[in-house]
């Protein structure tokens, strides 16, 4: 896949908070970076080269894409080919957890740093990777699929007490100790559900009547607690709050895109450490307008912080 659906969230606050340190910087100064570390569609990416392109004076300043999906690795090269011939755009097939590492590694002045926690809609419409039960798929779930371990086979070494925690702290589901039981009861007549939708069905099932139908489908918290454990994404977001974020250059920006409360509460209290500085004492979250065009920023959480010090 070459093209992309995804529409990228908040593009002019994460644009106008992330390069104002660039244009803080002398003009001796040699390239710095910004790091999209969840590249994805690369529409925030697309963003920042334009500003840099469109201005002389941050015109020598590049970006770095960060994403573990092979496929959108892959989609970045064709689409941003002029970029990554010019130097403008670099890319690393990784997961956001290796950030620090990356850039210890290769010495990069890293002067923003974005990292958007939601899936693409590239990947949630791709029925094969098995993230949404809006289209059957394979119980995969995986970012990556040739790391780790498919959601199916979780289901099948999980007992039913570390399935409720799964459901229950990843997912914020009520019905957890119902699902997770429904789910081991099935394992053991039939074995664990093949596609998400077989899963959906099963999780409507074993929730009761009133909540089969409310304002978000039955299987919602439970696919995203899966979601969750299957990427390791909660570890990820600690390794980069607690390690990647202090590799920026004094005077330099983190915004963090998250779309759950896990997420967001474990950002807030990153932001609090003595190291930054808080630019956002709430979350900015979507106006009426995008949220008309893009449904899915509706429940986007938007935090920045700035590291002390100056550029």
């Amino acid at each position: 896949m070459t093209s992309t659906v995804h529409v990228p969230i908040m593009v002019e606050p994460i644009l106008d908070a992330l390069i104002a340190p660039f244009r803080q910087l002398p003009e001796s100064a040699p390239p710095h970076y910004v790091i999209d570390c969840t590249l994805g569609g690369g529409g925030h990416a697309a963003a920042f080269l334009e500003a840099f392109a469109s201005d002389p004076l941050l015109s020598k300043h590049r970006l770095l894409g960060i994403d573990q999906d092979p496929e959108a690795i892959a989609r970045a090269r064709v689409r941003f080919e002029k970029e990554l011939s010019t130097g403008q755009l670099e890319l690393v097939q990784a997961q956001f957890s290796e950030l620090g590492s990356i850039l210890q590694e290769s010495r990069r002045p890293a002067l923003g740093i974005l990292a958007d926690l939601g899936f693409s809609s590239d990947q949630l419409n791709d029925a094969e990777r098995g993230l949404s039960f809006q289209s059957d798929g394979p119980l995969d779930m995986r970012l990556n699929p040739s790391q780790g371990i498919s959601c199916r086979d979780l289901l099948a070494r999980t007992t039913e007490q570390e399935l409720v925690k799964i459901l229950s702290e990843y997912g914020e589901e009520r019905f957890s100790n119902r699902i997770a039981k429904a789910i081991m009861d099935v394992r053991r007549k039939t074995g664990v559900p093949r596609t998400t939708r077989e899963l959906a069905d099963l999780i409507v099932r074993s929730v009761p009547p009133p909540a089969r139908h409310g304002r978000i489908h039955a299987a919602t918290r439970t696919f995203q607690a899966l979601r969750i454990a299957v990427n390791g994404e909660l570890e990820q977001l600690d390794s980069l709050l607690e390690h990647a974020i202090l590799q920026l250059q004094p005077g330099g920006r983190v915004a963090v895109l998250s779309f759950h409360s896990l997420e967001d509460r474990k950002v807030k209290l990153a932001f609090r450490g003595e190291n930054f500085k808080v630019l956002t004492k709430k979350p900015l979250e979507a106006d009426e307008a995008e949220v008309r065009r893009n449904s899915r920023s509706r429940s986007a959480k938007l935090r920045i912080a700035e590291k002390e010090g100056s550029c």
